[in-house]
């Protein structure tokens, strides 16, 4: 899936700026979407935001336009909610 994310951040990075708690959920929020994969490079699953929630995805490609994985693991400090399906919507976006 192609998608135009302005910023992404790897899971140690994202961690690394968090809250002890958001730092946790994180970590392992990575792990549960890990599970569904084989030899993948731990540097490939990223954080992003979807719909007000942290989400750990998995980059495909590094070049711009980035091209993640359709599945993500959304968190929040409090609870690891259950595996989501991405789907990307294009909107306009106003600049001034």
């Amino acid at each position: 899936m192609t998608n135009y994310i302005e910023e992404i951040k790897t899971v140690e990075r994202f961690a690394a700026e968090a809250s002890p708690k958001l730092k946790e959920k994180a970590l392992a929020a990575k792990d549960y979407l890990k599970g569904r994969y084989q030899n993948v490079n731990e540097n490939n699953f990223v954080v992003i935001e979807v719909e007000g929630y942290n989400c750990i995805a998995l980059i495909k490609t590094k070049a711009k336009p980035c091209i993640l994985d359709d599945i993500i693991a959304p968190f929040d400090e409090q609870s690891l909610y259950p595996l989501q399906k991405l789907v990307t919507q294009y909107a306009f976006k106003i600049y001034r």
